[in-house]
């Protein structure tokens, strides 16, 4: 059975329709992917305490990230649920606030890693300075987001997962081999065994 849990939700802020995650259920594997938004935390929080939710063990992820606040919210909840996440670098990409979701997971499977680290590489687990939008229009680095998503990694006791933040400038991404996920602990294991 596939259970899908919420599409859309509405932005209260601006009063424009915003895109929240998606869960999906197969059986003890529940997908979590989507832009991480406000409120997504009580939508994560709500899927975990329904019937089929409750049955979950496994977290998939694959997210562009998004809002810190919310991803801290939903770690706290991943970690007091037990999840194992699963991240499948061969087709998804966790990138940004989503790696602290990942870094929630009693044990972090990151599955079919490459070799290399860098910019150039698409999928898997990717880290970045924080940002936020600027008065003058745009975004910039935010020394607060990054601070906070710093929190999220030491909260979850995955300090390692901070040195990599400064790879990558606030608007590029710095994606990690399964080697280097695995020295700094961030992955407990680069098989689903």
């Amino acid at each position: 059975m596939r259970v899908v849990f919420g599409v859309m939700m509405l932005c209260l802020v601006s009063g424009q329709p915003a895109h929240a995650i998606e869960i999906s259920q197969n059986g003890s594997t529940a997908t979590l992917s989507g832009p991480i938004r406000d409120g997504d935390q009580f939508r994560l929080r709500e899927f975990l305490a329904t019937p089929e939710g409750r049955q979950v063990k496994m977290l998939r992820l694959t997210s562009p990230g998004g809002r810190v606040f919310p991803a801290r919210e939903m770690a706290r909840d991943i970690r007091s649920a037990g999840l194992v996440t699963i991240v499948d670098a061969s087709r998804d990409s966790c990138n940004s606030a989503c790696t602290g979701l990942f870094a929630a997971g009693v044990r972090r499977l990151y599955l079919n890693a490459g070799f290399e680290d860098g910019a150039a590489i698409k999928t898997g687990l990717g880290f970045h300075e924080g940002n936020a939008p600027q008065q003058s229009g745009g975004r910039g680095y935010s020394g607060p987001a990054t601070a906070d998503m710093n929190n999220i990694y030491y909260e979850m006791g995955v300090p390692g997962a901070t040195s990599l933040i400064t790879k990558a400038t606030f608007n590029r991404m710095y994606k990690i081999s399964g080697q280097t996920a695995l020295s700094l602990g961030i992955a407990t294991s680069l098989s689903a065994r």
